[in-house]
């Protein structure tokens, strides 16, 4: 018995040559990256800020915390600091504490 691969496409051919529409700033829609065959990279993504080997975290840095955070005061994701778990949570608390005490903003300091 042979097997089928089934297409759901719903009844358009699918052919791997089929020219990807063009936005007008011509980059095409589908995924960044400039790969012109419509699939995402898998590289290694770019790193924000990386948090250097030997760094204190607490909330007294305040130079050091402001570079982990957001424009709208969110703290970046472990993705872009680079750290691990239990920096992350550090990171977390500081500025958790900074923001207590007045050190940091609470939210974006740009008004809407």
């Amino acid at each position: 018995m042979e097997q089928r691969k089934r297409s759901f496409s719903g009844g358009r051919s699918s052919s791997r040559d089929e020219k990807k529409p063009f936005r007008k700033d011509g980059d095409s829609g589908y995924g960044s990256g400039g790969s012109s065959n419509g699939r995402r990279s898998s590289g290694m993504r770019q790193t924000r800020f990386s948090i250097p080997k030997g760094t204190e975290i607490n909330y007294k840095n305040i130079s050091f915390l402001q570079k982990c955070l957001t424009e709208r005061g969110k703290v970046f994701s472990r993705r872009m600091t680079n750290a691990n778990a239990k920096e992350q949570r550090q990171l977390a608390e500081a500025v958790k504490i900074a923001r207590f005490l007045g050190l940091l903003p609470v939210g974006s300091s740009k008004r809407k």
